[in-house]
């Protein structure tokens, strides 16, 4: 006597994706609009095999400028964590942060060489000299929290307990690595002058954490600790292997902050770059959608 498969219900199905992260990657690209896929894949440059990543959203825009058509491109490269309790950014001041930074070897905003020369940003590191291309790229993309730490809250029988957990390889590691992808293939495609339908090229890259529980910074003033919620930081890594080197810094979003995020961040600092390049008659087409 044979026996039914079981069946399950409309509610059991929901849950199980629900559970697994599937509806909240779902719902992180829904609000994020038109062009976002999921699941995107890249080639890891270690072991050469597939990695995905649950976000990917792209953009590009081409103008004129004072010395010839430029290229700018943006990217979102984004992972999807759906957990049951806090997390938790311990903060410091952004002026602690630019001590010694480069953007000429930033891992987030890519210049080919002719756009360097016409920019001619290699003259100056943004600490240096904020009024420089890459001191006010800097101004305008990072004006969230700062945060050198990113740790869980998980509710145990005898309290809270916090603990970085599965963060550095389920998240800032891929998201590095992806980073770097980009960054090869920007180099290669770049890389010759004579070949590069667009010579003047620069490339904004976005790495982003979506989570969908509540998220609190813990600020240091004067030694004393204080607790603010957030619903928006970024974090920086600083890495070192065979494929991934450099000072990473990844936007950590909460659900309810998606929107303004894509809006004030990353369009936003789109905008902003734009006019730096020049093609001021460009930046009102740069919106939702787009």
């Amino acid at each position: 006597m044979s026996s039914e498969p079981p069946v399950p219900t409309e509610e059991q199905i929901l849950s199980a994706l629900e559970r697994t992260g599937y509806i909240f990657e779902q719902r992180v690209a829904t609000l994020l609009g038109p062009g976002v896929s999921t699941g995107w894949a890249f080639k890891d440059q270690d072991s050469g095999a597939s990695r995905e990543l649950d976000i990917h959203m792209s953009g590009q825009v081409v103008g004129r400028a004072p010395s010839g058509t430029v290229s700018i491109d943006w990217t979102i490269l984004g992972e999807c964590k759906s957990y049951q309790w806090p997390w938790i950014a311990l903060t410091k001041s952004w002026e602690d942060g630019w001590t010694g930074w480069d953007g000429r070897n930033s891992t987030d905003i890519l210049l080919s060489p002719a756009a360097r020369m016409d920019l001619n940003p290699n003259r100056f590191t943004a600490y240096d000299n904020p009024d420089s291309f890459f001191g006010r790229y800097r101004a305008a993309r990072y004006r969230s929290p700062r945060a050198v730490q990113l740790v869980k809250l998980n509710k145990k029988s005898g309290g809270w307990e916090a603990h970085s957990g599965d963060i550095f390889n389920d998240l800032t590691y891929p998201l590095a690595k992806a980073v770097s992808f980009l960054r090869e293939q920007f180099d290669r495609i770049h890389g010759d002058f004579d070949r590069d339908p667009f010579p003047r090229a620069l490339k904004l890259i976005f790495p982003v954490i979506f989570v969908s529980s509540p998220m609190y910074t813990v600020s240091f003033p004067l030694g004393k600790p204080r607790v603010n919620p957030t619903k928006q930081i970024v974090l920086e890594r600083r890495l070192s292997s065979a494929s991934v080197t450099g000072d990473f810094r990844f936007d950590v979003v909460h659900i309810d902050g998606i929107e303004a995020w894509y809006e004030h961040t990353v369009l936003q600092t789109v905008r902003h770059v734009v006019k730096q390049a020049g093609m001021e008659g460009s930046a009102g087409l740069i919106s939702r959608g787009d």
